[in-house]
């Protein structure tokens, strides 16, 4: 009788919505469009976009290096936050661009 009495109140607790997101998916609507505010500041910047990744609640947007990317490496608007050896020495940097974080790779010499 107690195993399904906790089998019940297992199933019950699975069936609620989640407290966080509440069941809907209004927040994940929220991070789209911030993402997509994002990927219009990024054109006037001149940035291109490679991809956005979803894999976790608020996206990140995954950008080309470029002559601009360099510039903010340089003048430290951006973080290096990883670093890494593939044959050649790379760097990942990131900054926030409408509340999204924009990473990209810079290959060192």
């Amino acid at each position: 009788m107690e195993n399904s009495a906790k089998i019940n109140r297992t199933l019950r607790e699975q069936a609620k919505p989640h407290p966080v997101f509440g069941g809907c998916n209004k927040i994940a609507l929220g991070y789209l469009s911030q993402a997509q505010k994002c990927v219009n500041e990024l054109n006037k910047m001149g940035l291109h976009v490679v991809n956005i990744e979803f894999d976790k609640i608020k996206p990140r947007v995954r950008i080309e290096q470029n002559a601009i990317t360099k510039k903010f490496e340089k003048t430290g608007q951006a973080l290096a936050y990883i670093q890494g050896n593939d044959g050649a020495h790379w760097a990942e940097y990131q900054m926030m661009v409408e509340g999204i974080k924009v990473i990209w790779r810079s290959y060192l010499h």
